[in-house]
């Protein structure tokens, strides 16, 4: 049987990693869209792959908001007597 903290970090591990597939996903999607657009720029791949890492990764794990509440969420769950 799955204890209720488990069961609320579960949850919320879920949701976290679902929502980043779906920003992801959206940003790679506008990501190409202003490719296309900037096609007659004739822009370097590499550089325009580096770029869309870059904010994939602020736009993810590296946002302040969502960083501080993983170091909360961490915290927390390494208090001891939480589990």
């Amino acid at each position: 049987m799955i204890g209720p903290y488990d069961f609320i970090r579960l949850v919320t591990v879920s949701l976290g990693l679902v929502w980043t597939a779906t920003a992801l996903v959206r940003l790679l999607r506008s990501a190409r869209e202003w490719k296309e657009k900037l096609a007659p720029l004739h822009l370097d791949e590499r550089a325009w792959r580096r770029w869309i890492g870059i904010a994939c990764l602020r736009a993810t794990v590296l946002d302040p908001l969502n960083l501080a509440l993983l170091c909360l969420l961490v915290a927390l769950w390494t208090l001891p007597g939480l589990g």
